[in-house]
């Protein structure tokens, strides 16, 4: 009996054992799993799913101020906005409208008291009327990122390029209206779902008259002139943008 007893408990041990090594091993197939290729993960649901869709199937409308730079006469502060539907999250198209308030800089009022008799009023200096265009966006780079720790904010950089007009203020000899291709650089930080911060810089192409020059005349009275050239007229804006509808699309 005592024999058998013993054959028993060692035969109950070799089970345990057994079924522990089992129970070990599918663990570990658990844990680490067998290989699988890229097309074996996607079928399977391990990409990203359910994710927002924050830019594509919206409109954005985005009022927005800014200023030009680089300007020697006549600095421009730049009032208006844009409205943009994006296709996907990658690619839109907008219209953008600026109206242009001149301010004097150091350099015309420095012109206008030491050199009065070449200059007519504050209008010999151009300003920037208006701008217009029809933009194509599209977005490189898209990601998130944690401000201060705590709240994810995601953003997108995005480049654009557009074709336009620019209207310039001033006297007869500086005022016109000129066809301006733009192309520009930007950024959008989105807030919520439905409200992004926007900042972008724009490089306006067209062919004006920075001034007007007074001139005497073989008749003792004056004349005035201009002369158009070619140039880069480069705009900072930032504005506020509320996209439509309210609630974004999710991926699959």
């Amino acid at each position: 009996m005592r024999n058998e007893s013993s054959r028993m408990q060692r035969l109950a041990f070799v089970l345990a054992s057994l079924l522990a090594a089992a129970g070990s091993a599918h663990a570990a197939g658990g844990i680490t799993g067998d290989k699988k290729s890229a097309l074996d993960k996607l079928e399977e649901g391990d990409a990203v799913r359910k994710r927002v869709l924050l830019r594509g199937g919206r409109f954005e409308a985005a009022p927005a101020v800014g200023f030009t730079l680089g300007d020697a006469f006549s600095r421009n502060v730049l009032l208006g906005g844009q409205l943009t539907y994006h296709f996907t999250e990658s690619w839109a198209l907008g219209a953008t409208v600026f109206g242009g308030l001149g301010v004097t800089t150091g350099l015309a009022d420095d012109v206008k008291s030491k050199r009065p008799e070449k200059v007519d009023g504050d209008e010999a200096f151009s300003n920037v009327g208006l701008l217009g265009s029809l933009d194509v966006y599209y977005s490189p780079l898209i990601g998130k990122f944690a401000l201060f720790g705590r709240n994810v904010l995601h953003y997108d950089l995005h480049l654009l390029l557009g074709v336009g007009g620019a209207s310039v203020s001033g006297t007869k000899d500086v005022e016109g209206f000129s066809f301006a291709p733009v192309a520009g650089i930007g950024m959008r930080t989105f807030i919520n779902d439905w409200f992004s911060v926007n900042l972008s810089l724009r490089d306006y192409i067209y062919s004006s008259a920075i001034n007007a020059v007074t001139e005497n005349n073989e008749g003792g009275g004056t004349d005035t002139s201009a002369s158009d050239e070619i140039s880069n007229n480069f705009a900072v804006t930032i504005g506020a943008a509320f996209y439509f509808p309210q609630l974004p699309q999710t991926s699959n």
